[in-house]
C-alpha cells in the first residue's frame, strides 16, 4: 500500500524535507559570503559572475535526470547519494584554494543538490493521502523558506564569529556537517521503495537535455562577463539540434522518457512551468545582487545584510502558511500571489534609491511584503502542477517543475548581474540594483496578467458548460 499513516509518513517525509531545504539554504548563504570570497581570492567581475552561476547551472543541468532516477533505482538510494556527493563537495569549497578549484566543487555540490530536491515533491503523492497533500505541499514550502530564513542569519553569524584565517570557509563546512546529519536521519527513517524499472531513460536522452540547458543558460553568465563573443552565440544556436535530438529521442522512448508525453499533456501541469519560469524563480537573482549592494554600497556587515534581507523568507513562511488556508482554487491563488509579488517588487524598487546605513526599516517591510506574496505563489504553483497527477508520473512531474525552476534561477541570476554590472558603470551601487529590479518587476506583472487571463476562462467555460 503506497500511502502510509500519517505518523509514519511525517517522519518519512523530514528527512526529504531538510535534505530539500539544505540544498535551499545554500544559495543565500553563499551570497552573503560572495564579498569576502572575492577579496580573499582576488576575483574580478568575470570569475564572479562564472562563479556565482556555477551551482544553479549544474542544478537545473541534472535535477530532471535525477528525478527520473529516483523513479527508477529508488528515492532513498539516489536521496543518500546526493548527500554524499553535496558533502564531498561543501568540503572541497572549505578547502579551495582559488577560483577554479571552488567553481568545480560547487558544480559537485550541484549534481548532489540535483539528486536531493526532486525527492521531497516527488514523494508527496506516495506518502499522503489526497486529503493531506495540500497541506505537505505548504510544508514543503515553508520549510523551503524557513530554510532561506536560517541562510542569510546564519551565514552572518558564521562569518562574524569565524576565525579571521576560516572566514567564508566556515559556511562550507557548516554544510558539509548539516549534509552527513541529513544522510544520518535518511538513512534510519527513510524506507526503500520499489523502483519501477521502466523508468529508465537512455544515455544519449540524458546528454541532449543537458545540453540544452547548458547552450542555454551558461552563454546568460559567459556573454556579459567575456563581451559577448561569437562562441557565445554560436552555443545559443546549439540549443536547437540539441532540443530536436531530446524531442526525437523523447518520442521514441515514451513513457520511460525524461519527461514522459503524457505529463506535458496535462493542462495544469503545463501552465505551472509557465509561472515558475516567470513569478516563482523571480527573486533568486534580485536577493544575490541585492545582498552584493547592501555591503558594498552601505559598508553593511554579512550580520547585518542577512537581519536586513530576512523579512523575504519570513513573509514566505507566512504566505506559505495562509495559502492552504485561502478557499480558493489554486489557479485564483496564484493570480493573486503573482499580482502581490509584482506590487512588493515595485514598492522595493521605488525604496532602493533613499536607502542609508539608519534608514533600513522600508526595506525590511518591502521584504516582508514581497515574501509574504511569493509564499503564496509558490505553494499555489507547486500545487496547480502536481496534484492530479498520476503516480506513476510524480518522479518526472516534481523533476521537471524543479529544473524549471532551476534553469529560471540560473537565468535570473546571470541576467540580474549582467544588468546590474551594466548599470554600474553609470550609476551608484544601490541604483543599479533598483534598475536590475525591473526584470523582476516584469516577469512577475507577465505571471499575473497570464493567471488573471487563465481564470477568467476558465470561469467563462465554467458558466458556458452550466447554460
Amino acid at each position: 500500500m503506497d500511502i502510509h499513516p500519517d505518523r509514519t509518513a511525517t517522519r518519512s517525509f523530514a528527512p526529504l524535507l531538510i535534505g530539500m531545504a539544505m540544498t535551499i539554504v545554500d544559495i543565500p548563504m553563499v551570497a552573503i559570503a560572495m564579498p569576502g570570497i572575492v577579496v580573499d581570492l582576488g576575483l574580478g567581475t568575470r570569475a564572479l559572475a562564472l562563479l556565482a552561476g556555477a551551482y544553479s547551472l549544474v542544478v537545473a543541468m541534472m535535477m530532471l535526470p535525477a528525478g527520473r532516477a529516483g523513479d527508477r533505482f529508488g528515492r532513498r538510494r539516489v536521496f543518500l547519494t546526493g548527500g554524499a556527493l553535496f558533502l564531498i563537495g561543501a568540503l572541497l569549497s572549505a578547502l579551495a584554494p582559488g577560483a577554479v578549484w571552488l567553481a568545480g566543487a560547487r558544480m559537485l555540490q550541484g549534481i548532489g543538490a540535483a539528486a536531493l530536491a526532486p525527492q521531497a515533491l516527488a514523494m508527496i503523492p506516495r506518502l499522503f493521502a489526497p486529503a493531506a497533500q495540500p497541506g505537505a505541499f505548504a510544508r514543503l514550502a515553508m520549510t523551503g523558506s524557513f530554510a532561506s530564513v536560517c541562510g542569510p542569519l546564519l551565514a552572518g553569524a558564521l562569518l562574524v564569529g569565524a576565525p579571521d584565517w576560516l572566514g567564508w570557509r566556515a559556511i562550507f563546512l557548516a554544510e558539509a556537517a548539516l549534509a552527513l546529519t541529513v544522510m544520518l536521519l535518511a538513512g534510519r527513517r527513510l524506507a526503500p521503495h520499489n523502483a519501477a524499472g521502466s523508468a529508465a531513460s537512455r544515455p544519449a536522452e540524458v546528454a541532449s537535455f543537458a545540453a540544452i540547458i547548458l547552450c542555454l543558460v551558461a552563454p546568460l553568465s559567459l556573454g556579459p562577463a567575456f563581451g559577448w563573443p561569437v562562441p557565445v552565440f554560436l552555443m545559443l544556436a546549439a540549443a536547437l539540434p540539441c532540443a530536436a535530438l531530446f524531442v526525437r529521442l523523447t518520442a521514441r522512448a515514451g513513457p520511460a522518457a525524461l519527461i514522459p508525453p503524457a505529463l506535458l499533456r496535462a493542462p495544469r501541469f503545463r501552465w505551472s512551468l509557465v509561472f515558475l519560469l516567470l513569478a516563482v524563480s523571480a527573486p533568486p537573482g534580485f536577493f544575490v545582487v541585492l545582498s552584493l549592494a547592501l555591503q558594498s554600497e552601505l559598508g553593511l556587515s554579512p550580520l547585518q545584510t542577512g537581519l536586513v534581507t530576512a523579512g523575504f523568507p519570513v513573509g514566505v513562511v507566512t504566505g506559505s502558511w495562509a495559502a492552504a488556508r485561502l478557499p480558493l482554487q489554486p489557479l485564483a491563488r496564484v493570480a493573486l500571489g503573482t499580482l502581490l509579488l509584482c506590487a512588493s517588487f515595485l514598492l522595493i524598487h521605488a525604496i532602493l534609491s533613499g536607502l542609508t546605513p539608519t534608514r533600513l526599516w522600508p526595506l525590511r517591510a518591502g521584504m516582508l511584503a514581497a515574501g509574504a506574496a511569493m509564499g503564496l505563489t509558490v505553494t499555489s504553483v507547486m500545487q496547480l502542477g502536481m496534484s492530479g497527477l498520476p503516480k506513476a508520473l510524480s518522479g518526472a512531474g516534481a523533476g521537471t517543475m524543479q529544473t524549471m525552476q532551476q534553469v529560471s534561477m540560473a537565468a535570473s541570476i546571470a541576467l540580474s548581474f549582467a544588468i546590474y554590472g551594466q548599470a554600474l558603470e553609470t550609476r551608484p551601487g544601490l541604483e543599479a540594483a533598483a534598475a536590475m529590479m525591473w526584470l523582476q518587476i516584469g516577469t512577475t506583472g507577465a505571471a499575473a496578467a497570464l493567471a488573471k487571463a487563465l481564470l477568467r476562462g476558465t470561469i467563462f467555460n465554467r458558466r458556458k458548460a452550466e447554460t
